[in-house]
This record gives structure tokens, C-alpha cells and sequence, in this order.
């Protein structure tokens, strides 16, 4: 009984408060150096996988020298020194790539910095279609809070598409409507902008997520037709141009070239063609 009672007013004299350190959010991040992750802090351990150079991450910090990354829910393990915090960067080739009907990409072309878009989307997260390159997705989501400070909201239906997925829907139009028609509104296979991961088509609540030339009229349309420069996006197939770039007016169709390539075009009234021609 006497040590119960110690035991009592040590309690009371000493509470006792239960601290559980808080586990960290993985932060954005990305590989600076060809990556190998493995399945414990060791580097004795099996490769689990291996990450190029620039390829966008998700990680935390598990002690001084090892970072644990997370790839669709699973826990993996690398030095720190392999990886570096913030956005991995496009080089200009990749960010100013051309493509259109007369410059296309190769079947397999799938840029190494997709991460899936943080602002709503149309199609659910995990989808190909909610992808989008690593610096352009940070830029579409300044693009989306601007607006929503403003009153818009905005969506994000289609972002990247394979050459898989544009090859079908390619030939679906042409099956439904005919050649003519799918050449002025869908690119042929390893001829889309999707794929490269830099574009994106905006919808609205207003167009009932869909994709109609009448979304320049609505109060978020006309907000993004004259803020998307600023964020480094081009309208890429303005009214009017419809003979320079070889698709109908498509309002809903941004691409991301970069903040001083936007403006110029923007200044301008450029079509993209446009720039590169006179560049």
C-alpha cells in the first residue's frame, strides 16, 4: 500500500504528459541526380526502384542523412543528398516545344516531371488526364487561386494525354463526325499538345464541364483569357488564326510556354507558330 501511495503523489507532483512528435507532410521535391530508392535506410539493401534526374517527388526527412519517398502510397527509402526541395525546372527546349500538325512527338515521348494537378479537375485524381508537367501544374495552380481571390472558379478537364489515349479519341471523332471535322478540333496521334504535358483544357461549373467556344463569355473565361499570361500560358488557338495554327478557336485550350514567352505573345497577338517564326 505505501507504494502505491508514492506512487500516487509522484503522479500528482509529476504529471505525466504524453507527447507524440507530429509526422511530417510529404513535401514537393525532386531528384537531382539518377535515384535509386530503397526498401530500408541501407544502401545494402535491394534497389526497390530507380528515379531519373529531375523527376519530380514527394518525400520527408527520416534522419540525418535519409529521406523516405512516397510513390502511390508506398514508403521508400534514399540518401538526402539525392534530392533537393521546391519544383524541378523545364529546360527551354522542352518548355518552347513545338508541336502541331507538322511537328510531332514520338509514340513513346511522356515527360519524366508529371505530377498530378493540385486545382479541381473533371476527371478524378489518378487519372492520366489530372497530369500535367511539374512547373506548369505549380503555374495552372497560381492561375486557379488568382481567380478564385477574383470570384472564378475554374476546372481542369484534360491535361495530359498519352499517345495511347490520342490515338483513340482521334479515332473516335473521325468514326463519328469524319476526317474534316476531327482535323480542325482533334490532333492526330504524336501530334497533341496533351502530351507533352503542358496544356490543358479549363472548364466551368457555368459550361457544365465542358468544352464550348462560349466560355470566352462567361465571367471566368474572359478573367483567364486575360490572366493566363501572367501565370506563362498562351490561349494556343486564339479566334481568327484559325490558318496559322490549323484548329478552330478554342478558348478553353491553354499551354504553358512561360511568363516572358506569354507576355510577348500576349503583347503581340501572336499565335505560337507565330513566335517561333519571328523569334
Amino acid at each position: 500500500m505505501k507504494l502505491i501511495r508514492v506512487l500516487l503523489v509522484l503522479l500528482l507532483v509529476f504529471p505525466t504528459t504524453s507527447t507524440f512528435a507530429a509526422t511530417p507532410s510529404p513535401q514537393p521535391g525532386y531528384t537531382i541526380k539518377t535515384t535509386k530508392l530503397y526498401w530500408r535506410a541501407m544502401q545494402s539493401s535491394p534497389v526497390a526502384k530507380t528515379l531519373l534526374t529531375n523527376t519530380p517527388v514527394r518525400y520527408t526527412t527520416y534522419n540525418r542523412s535519409w529521406s523516405n519517398v512516397y510513390i502511390n502510397g508506398t514508403r521508400y527509402y534514399t540518401p538526402s543528398s539525392n534530392l533537393k526541395a521546391g519544383i524541378p525546372t523545364l529546360t527551354a527546349t522542352e518548355r518552347l516545344r513545338l508541336v502541331n500538325k507538322q511537328h510531332g512527338l514520338s509514340s513513346t515521348y511522356r515527360s519524366r516531371q508529371l505530377v498530378t494537378l493540385t486545382i479541381p479537375t473533371v476527371y478524378t485524381k489518378g487519372s492520366e488526364r489530372t497530369l500535367m508537367a511539374a512547373e506548369a501544374a505549380h503555374a495552372l495552380a497560381r492561375l486557379y487561386y488568382a481567380g478564385r481571390k477574383e470570384g472564378h472558379t475554374l476546372y481542369a478537364l484534360s491535361a495530359y494525354r498519352s499517345y495511347a489515349t490520342q490515338k483513340s479519341l482521334y479515332t473516335y471523332w473521325v468514326n463519328t463526325r469524319g476526317t474534316a471535322y476531327a482535323s480542325k478540333y482533334v490532333a492526330r496521334p504524336g501530334h497533341s499538345e496533351h502530351q507533352t504535358g503542358l496544356a490543358v483544357d479549363m472548364t466551368s461549373a457555368r459550361m457544365r464541364m465542358g468544352l464550348y467556344a462560349s466560355f470566352d463569355q462567361t465571367p471566368e473565361g474572359k478573367w483567364m483569357l486575360q490572366q493566363a499570361h501572367r501565370y506563362g500560358f498562351i490561349v494556343r488557338y486564339p479566334k481568327g488564326k484559325e490558318k496559322i495554327t490549323g484548329y478552330n478557336y478554342e478558348p478553353w485550350h491553354l499551354r504553358y510556354v512561360g511568363v516572358k514567352e506569354a507576355t510577348i505573345i500576349k503583347q503581340q497577338n501572336w499565335t505560337f507558330e507565330d513566335w517561333w517564326a519571328k523569334r
